[in-house]
C-alpha cells in the first residue's frame, strides 16, 4: 500500500502567504521522507481553504520535489474547458518526468458553479464528457468529438504525455461510479468517507468491470503521538478546530453572502465538516495504535494508497507526524 498526504493550505493563522508556504514545505517534507503521492485540493472563495488554483499549486509542488508523485484531488472539471485542461495536464506530465496524477470531480458545493453562472443540474454530464475528451486528446492524436456539451473538431494537442496518466473520479454518485469503472478509472475518496460507504464503493467498480491495475485512494485524518492520551487530546482539538474553521471560513466573504440566500449549502456544509464526522474516519494513537487501525481499514477495503489528512495547526507538528509514520508505520505496510 502506497503511502500519501492530503493538502488544501488550510490558513491556520490567518496568514496567506504563510499558509501556502508552509504546505509546500511541508509536501517538499513529506517527498524527503519517502512519501509516494500528495495531493492537492480546490476550493473557491474560502478564507481558510487557500486552494483555488490547483494548477498552478501542483506545478509548483512537483518543481519543489523530486520523487514524489502529485495529484489533483480534485479538478471541478465542470469549470474548465478540455482542450486548455489536456495542455496544463499533458506540460506537467512532462515537466514532472510523469509524476503527475489527474483527480477530478463535479464539485460538491453550489457556490463556485452560481459565482460562474453555471448550471449544476448538468455537472455530472458535464464532468463525464470533459473527462473522457481529455483522456482522448492526451492519449490520441487527433480528436474529433460531438458531444452534448462540447464540440472538439480536429484537434491534435501538443505536448502529449510520454506515458500514461492515471485517473481518478471524486464522485459518490452510484452512476457516475458505474461508468468510471466501464472507463477505467480510479477512485479518489475523501477524509469523512464512511468504511462502510467505502466498501460498497469498491465492490461497486469490481462488479463493473475495474481491472487489476485499478486503484483505490483513500483519505483519513491522523493525528500520531507517543503517548496515547496526548494523540487522542490533539485529535479532538484538531478536528474542533479544523470543523469550525471551514463552517466559519466564509462569514466575512461577500460571495458566500450572497450566494447562501438562495441555497442549502450552509445545512450541507455542517453535515459534510462535522467534527464528529471527522473523528469517527480518523485514525488515532500512539504508532503502533495507528498501525493497528490502518493494517484493519486494509483488511476490509483493498487499498491502493492511504492519503493522510494532517489536522494540526503548526508545521512542526504535521513534520512530527510524518515522521512517525515514516518510521513506525510504513515499513510494516
Amino acid at each position: 500500500m502506497k503511502s500519501g498526504i492530503f493538502e488544501l493550505i488550510e490558513n491556520w493563522e490567518n496568514n496567506e502567504t504563510s499558509a501556502i508556504s508552509d504546505a509546500m514545505e511541508l509536501l517538499e517534507y513529506a517527498d524527503s521522507l519517502g512519501f509516494d503521492e500528495a495531493w492537492i485540493g480546490e476550493h473557491h472563495f474560502n478564507n481558510f481553504t487557500l486552494c483555488p488554483a490547483p494548477i498552478a499549486l501542483m506545478s509548483h509542488a512537483l518543481a519543489r520535489t523530486k520523487n514524489i508523485k502529485v495529484g489533483s484531488a480534485a479538478i471541478l472539471l465542470p469549470h474548465y474547458h478540455p482542450i486548455k485542461l489536456a495542455e496544463e495536464i499533458a506540460t506537467l506530465d512532462l515537466l514532472s518526468k510523469g509524476r503527475f496524477l489527474f483527480g477530478f470531480g463535479r464539485g460538491a458545493f453550489p457556490i463556485f458553479d452560481i459565482a460562474m453562472g453555471n448550471n449544476p443540474t448538468n455537472n455530472r454530464k458535464i464532468m463525464l464528457e470533459n473527462a473522457e475528451i481529455i483522456h482522448n486528446l492526451l492519449f490520441k492524436d487527433q480528436v474529433q468529438f460531438e458531444g452534448e456539451f462540447f464540440d472538439i473538431n480536429h484537434v491534435s494537442i501538443r505536448p502529449h504525455p510520454k506515458g500514461l496518466i492515471p485517473f481518478f473520479v471524486a464522485s459518490l454518485d452510484v452512476e457516475t461510479l458505474k461508468d468510471a469503472a466501464k472507463r477505467g478509472y480510479n477512485f479518489l475518496g475523501a477524509f469523512t468517507l464512511r468504511l462502510e460507504h467505502a466498501k460498497e464503493i469498491y465492490e461497486l467498480f469490481m462488479q463493473n468491470g475495474a481491472t487489476k491495475s485499478f486503484e483505490f485512494a483513500l483519505t483519513r485524518a491522523i493525528y500520531i503521538d507517543k503517548e496515547r492520551s496526548k494523540a487522542e487530546e490533539k485529535a479532538q482539538i484538531g478536528a474542533d478546530i479544523f470543523s469550525q474553521c471551514m463552517l466559519r471560513a466564509n462569514e466575512a466573504n461577500p460571495t458566500f453572502e450572497a450566494i447562501i440566500k438562495a441555497t442549502n449549502y450552509e445545512e450541507f456544509r455542517a453535515e459534510f465538516f462535522s467534527k464528529d464526522r471527522i473523528l469517527e474516519n480518523m485514525i488515532i494513537g500512539t504508532p503502533q495504535d495507528c498501525l493497528e487501525q490502518i493494517l484493519e481499514l486494509k483488511k476490509q477495503v483493498p487499498i491502493t494508497t492511504l492519503s493522510l489528512k494532517l489536522l494540526s495547526s503548526k508545521l512542526e507538528d504535521s513534520k512530527e507526524i510524518l515522521k512517525l509514520y515514516k518510521e513506525h508505520i510504513i515499513p510494516h505496510l
